[in-house]
């Protein structure tokens, strides 16, 4: 259980610099996302420190699940978050690789990421206000 947190907590923070990247451009500035020399260190190494860690806790929040060790909603956001995050991103690199390709892969594959972690945010806020209320209890 202490991995699915740990490596949650690492996939989001990883996520934040994703998301200051392509988020402003598309929505607030120009719709267009420039590739410039940040893009390494904003999208390209999060994204290679993220997944293997939203893998590990996909892997450790299931096996927590199924075997009954941990029901929480907390637990279960962070599984489903993180299950996501991978599902959308395999689907989006098979796509892309496999198939006629027009960039919008290029744009959905950052939100698919985002999306996926604001779940895992949600389940890790949920297991913080749960702990501080049990340390709360007299």
């Amino acid at each position: 259980m202490k991995l699915l947190r740990v490596a949650s907590i690492l996939s989001v923070l990883c996520t934040g610099p994703i998301l200051l990247y392509v988020v402003p451009p598309l929505l607030v500035l120009s719709g267009v996302v420039e590739v410039s020399g940040s893009v390494e260190y904003m999208v390209v190494l999060p994204t290679l420190i993220g997944l293997p860690c939203a893998l590990t806790a996909s892997i450790v929040g299931t096996a927590c699940v199924l075997q009954r060790r941990t029901r929480t909603v907390a637990s279960v956001l962070m599984t489903v978050g993180q299950l996501s995050t991978i599902v959308l991103g395999a689907t989006i690199v098979v796509w892309a690789l496999n198939f006629g390709t027009t960039g919008w892969e290029l744009l959905a594959l950052p939100f698919a990421l985002i999306g996926g972690q604001i779940l895992v945010a949600v389940g890790l806020f949920f297991r913080r206000r749960t702990a501080s209320a049990v340390l709360q209890q007299p």
